[in-house]
């Protein structure tokens, strides 16, 4: 073993790894596996799907068969986790188009599913406070924490805010792509809107509750607004060096799928904004090319942001839509011997894995 693999190994040992993103949640509500059991899907290459599916994301984005046969699956459950020294994934609740008419019960329905994992694995809980963390690290556990991925299971009422966060949810976007009556989502209208009154209000309760604002999807006009309202850290949970995908996108076969583009000088108001609350902006591994664009991202958002402010943002969909090296969450060691190799500090790599949320956790968490 090589002296970086040596101190890669010493340094997993040591972190706290947390990961900003997961869609895991989908696939364990609809019966399709359990969190705690380790699923192989077969290979992208030479499969053929039962059917042909239609689905709200492979219309908005392009998604070939196999992602939306299988999503997440096969790249996020406890094994996995356990494999990459993962000691807390970010879980999301997220609302596809053909289920908003019933948004409240998909919602409760998949926190059920996460509650049932918690029940059904002695090794993995859920995590609702900080001391949690440090805490099932000590004792060689893995943990997952409660995130929305737009304000969709709320419907209009706020009032839902505080229940959800009464049943773990720790973490919260407004939006999606889509338009809340919140606020709009990226892909909302060609000029979207910023936020409500009633957004302004759910930053407000936000902040008292302890549920640190997630920006990533969110239009810039409420993007900025958010910023100024404010009073503790936020997150970009799952992105890149940009928030949002670059205009002249790559994603060629596989439809409209944005790849990753990265564009300090567009970009870097947004990083040092989200710097300056004190918050970290999470790498994404999703489409991304290969290991080397993913360090790449790293690394640029280090020169911007600093070593306090970057974190990990997997949100892998897809067996295909995956970097070559990083296909599922197992794969976290690699990011981490990369980083060694190319002369990080141990405290930027411990920092990095989950140092950083770990801090703007204690510091939002109530």
């Amino acid at each position: 073993m090589t002296d970086a693999a040596t101190r890669a190994r010493e340094l997993q040992r040591q972190a706290l790894v947390i990961d900003g993103h997961s869609d895991i949640l989908i696939p364990v509500t609809d019966g399709k596996m359990r969190l705690g059991d380790r699923v192989v899907v077969p290979d992208p290459l030479g499969w053929q799907p039962p059917f042909t599916a239609t689905h709200g994301m492979n219309e908005v984005f392009g998604f070939p068969q196999h992602a939306l046969t299988y999503g997440p699956m096969g790249q996020y459950d406890i094994p996995k986790l356990v494999d990459g020294g993962v000691t807390v994934q970010i879980c999301a609740i997220y609302i596809e188009d053909g289920q908003l008419d019933w948004s409240l019960k998909r919602g409760l329905e998949m926190t059920w599913a996460l509650h049932q994992a918690v029940a059904e694995n002695p090794g993995f809980e859920l995590v609702t406070t900080a001391a949690d963390i440090r805490r099932i690290k000590r004792e060689g556990k893995t943990g997952a924490i409660l995130s929305f991925e737009g304000f969709e299971p709320l419907g209009s009422d706020l009032r839902l805010l505080d229940l959800y966060y009464k049943l773990g949810l720790r973490v919260a976007s407004l939006t999606h792509v889509r338009r809340t009556p919140f606020a709009d989502g990226c892909y909302a209208a060609d000029q979207p809107g910023g936020l409500t009154e009633l957004g302004k209000q759910a930053v407000k309760r936000m902040n008292e509750l302890g549920i640190v604002i997630d920006l990533v999807h969110i239009g810039w006009p409420a993007f900025w607004e958010v910023i100024g309202l404010t009073t503790a850290p936020v997150i970009l949970s799952h992105s890149t060096s940009t928030q949002f995908p670059d205009e002249n996108t790559e994603a060629g076969a596989l439809g409209s799928i944005p790849r990753p583009h990265l564009d300090p000088q567009r970009d870097r108001a947004v990083l040092e904004a989200v710097a300056k609350t004190g918050g970290v902006l999470g790498i994404i591994w999703f489409y991304q090319r290969d290991v080397d664009t993913v360090i790449r991202d790293i690394e640029t958002a280090l020169d911007i942001m600093g070593p306090d402010h970057v974190g990990l943002g997997s949100d892998l969909y897809g067996l295909e839509l995956a970097p070559p090296g990083l296909e599922d969450i197992s794969k976290v060691p690699v990011l981490t011997q990369r980083l060694v190799e190319r002369g990080h500090s141990d405290e930027t790599i411990l920092k990095f894995l989950g140092g950083n949320y770990l801090r703007v956790f204690e510091q939002v968490w109530k």
